[in-house]
């Protein structure tokens, strides 16, 4: 590792003395500690670096901002120990450099740090601290997936007291991808922060319940076919499902069911119905109304948990208790015997002993058959989301009248019925049904996860969005991605997460510089592509490959 790649001479304001600032992958102290011979990139200071050419400079500090004036900007390269070479710059970080550190790595499969060759618009998505959701939208090889992992690095250094990378998940677009990047943060000093994508994410949240659609690839498959059964109504509903008005037709329906509709299960034990599925639903709708449907849930545990308790009392009587006792560990009828002796240590009264341990026997008995059913009744399992969501796809279900469906809606309905049936979910049906089931059961949000990033963005659907911004509450979320990299189906007639009409209240970040090719390929190839006069190419003459 150098020990640093750039300098910069910096002279504050009413101040003579110029300040040399060496900028490095990581801050060295003098052998007092009192000064720095090398600046960390992260640091406040080094910000003037990649935001500023030789002239009036400034940069942001606890005690405020300060001033001044660059007088030099240079840049190094050294090998091994070896100065290879060194030029002085002016703002943007020079092109020999930059093909020095990226062509170096062309037949390396792993992405590497960025820091040295950093531009001005990257910098702007790494330091960037006041955006709840920054959208940076960056045409091929414009290094915008490298900015957003050197901004983790960034954030992890900036907020070192109150941040791990626990705390930070990047969704990725394959599990190759994570390969990919592995080493970038190792590299600058720091842990990974978690990884997943979000096929993986979405297993997660249905566990092994329902067969899930393998990644859109399946769904795009079906799409470019052109043919199969209900292949028009199909189509329709990826783009339908994809949107907003599919999550306000749910978020309706779930309006609906806080007054009537809400499907339970029966309770039983030892194949007995002990709490049927109707007094379940009566006890749920004299809740108050005003609480969430969760918090209502809730209150309908304890009420069963309490029932359960009366139940227990009556199955110790049962014959079939004290043949199970009969069955019980040597560790139980000690442990039994031990809670007699406690129970007499005080007195010479014996003579119930034996009625006592076939109580306590018959107690432990029902008590430990009774624990999984408590156990179910605690995740709420008395619910059916399943067939509560089934309903909402039935001819019965009446959907408000200014709420915009598609024209094959009937058809959807029987479709995805069909599909909800046999437990299957479609791509576009399973972000949907958790988005009901956790609105019915509670989100268990992760509130401490604190920093979100999404990668290829322009692959999320706007629902897909809505479900991530109720999972991660508190989470602050960068979404990179290049709308015109979009490739599935949704993305056709949707707005994706990249879209000036994102609702979301969000900062923006154009790039539009590609480094990926030579000026000649980039210039062809963006006459085939939409708004392809927007991309720019890198000016040196030998290409840059990686990014």
């Amino acid at each position: 590792m150098p020990p640093y790649f750039g300098r910069i001479d910096f002279r504050p304001e009413r101040e003579e003395k110029e300040l040399p600032i060496y900028i490095g992958l990581a801050s060295v102290l003098d052998k007092e500690e009192n000064d720095f011979l090398v600046y960390d990139w992260r640091a406040p200071i080094a910000s003037m670096y990649y935001d500023f050419p030789p002239g009036p400079a400034n940069y942001d500090t606890v005690q405020g901002n300060i001033s001044g004036e660059i007088t030099l900007k240079r840049q190094y390269m050294i090998r091994n120990g070896e100065l290879k070479g060194m030029f002085d710059t002016g703002l943007t970080i020079g092109d020999h450099l930059l093909q020095s550190v990226l062509g170096g790595n062309q037949a390396n499969t792993k992405m590497k740090s960025i820091v040295a060759t950093i531009q001005r618009e990257q910098n702007q998505i790494i330091r960037n601290e006041r955006s709840k959701v920054l959208v940076v939208q960056g045409v091929a090889g414009s290094g915008k997936t490298s900015a957003a992992l050197q901004r983790v690095a960034y954030l992890l250094y900036r907020y070192r007291e109150t941040l791990t990378s626990e705390q930070i998940v990047l969704f990725s677009p394959n599990p190759l991808f994570n390969s990919y990047v592995a080493t970038v943060l190792p590299e600058l000093g720091e842990d990974n922060m978690q990884q997943m994508t979000f096929y993986q994410y979405l297993h997660l949240q249905l566990n092994d319940s329902f067969q899930l659609e393998t990644p859109p690839f399946e769904q795009m498959e079906y799409y470019l076919q052109e043919k199969g059964d209900n292949y028009t109504a199909r189509v329709e509903a990826m783009h339908y499902k994809a949107s907003l008005s599919y999550k306000h037709v749910i978020d309706d329906y779930l309006a609906q069911l806080a007054s009537n509709g809400l499907v339970f299960r029966n309770i039983t034990f030892r194949g007995q119905i002990i709490i049927p599925k109707k007094a379940i639903e009566q006890y749920f709708y004299r809740t108050e109304s005003n609480l969430s449907i969760p918090e209502r849930l809730e209150k309908v545990a304890n009420w069963l948990l309490h029932q359960l308790k009366k139940v227990e009392k009556y199955e110790r009587e049962k014959d079939w208790v004290l043949e199970e006792s009969e069955l019980l560990e040597k560790e139980d009828y000690v442990d039994v015997h031990h809670t007699l002796q406690e129970e007499n240590r005080f007195t010479e009264d014996t003579f119930d002993d034996y009625e006592r341990e076939e109580a306590l026997l018959r107690k432990r008995v029902v008590a430990s058959k009774l624990r999984p059913l408590r156990l179910k009744i605690r995740k709420l399992a008395f619910v059916d989301p399943l067939k509560t969501f089934r309903k909402l796809f039935q001819p019965s279900f009446q959907v408000k009248e200014n709420i915009s469906l598609p024209s094959h809606w009937e058809e959807i309905c029987r479709l995805t019925d069909n599909h909800l049936k046999k437990k299957f979910l479609t791509w576009e049906d399973a972000p949907a049904y958790i988005y009901f089931e956790k609105s019915l059961l509670g989100f268990n949000a992760q509130r401490t996860i604190q920093h979100l990033f999404i990668d290829e963005a322009q692959d999320y659907t706007p629902f897909q969005f809505a479900l991530l911004k109720k999972m991660f509450p508190v989470s602050r979320m960068t979404l990179l991605g290049d709308i015109n990299q979009a490739i599935y189906a949704h993305a056709l007639e949707n707005e994706t997460l990249l879209s000036e009409k994102l609702e979301e209240k969000h900062e923006r970040i154009v790039l539009t510089k590609s480094y990926r090719s030579t000026e000649p390929i980039v210039s062809f190839t963006k006459a085939f592509m939409p708004n392809g006069d927007l991309i720019e190419p890198s000016k040196e003459r030998g290409g840059i490959f990686l990014f």
